[in-house]
């Protein structure tokens, strides 16, 4: 697996989650951001949808995150970021513990 993401305090229990989940978000947003220079206009409001979609997830992750260090709220971060993780299932790195 990649090296874990800078964002990531080591407390995390679900860290491999969060750390996966974050990667893959970094590779979504490269990737459009590759597209965007080498595409046509007409693919101009796919990659923003893509951007917006990676933004979001990646700030929905990093609050769950913080919901878990306040304690009993852990089980519904956890089931967020399962169901968040099922995007990329078929990923090489994911893993099947992580479904929900």
């Amino acid at each position: 697996m990649s090296a874990p993401h800078p964002d990531l305090p080591s407390s995390i229990r679900n860290e491999d989650l969060v750390d996966f989940l974050l990667t893959r978000f970094d590779e979504d947003e490269e990737a459009a951001r590759f597209v965007a220079l080498s595409a046509s206009r007409s693919n101009a409001s796919l990659v923003a949808h893509v951007l917006r979609d990676v933004r979001a997830k990646r700030d929905l992750v990093r609050y769950f995150r913080d919901l878990e260090q306040q304690g009993p709220r852990g089980a519904t971060m956890e089931r967020a970021l399962r169901l968040i993780g099922q995007t990329y299932a078929e990923h090489p790195h994911y893993r099947e513990d992580w479904r929900p």
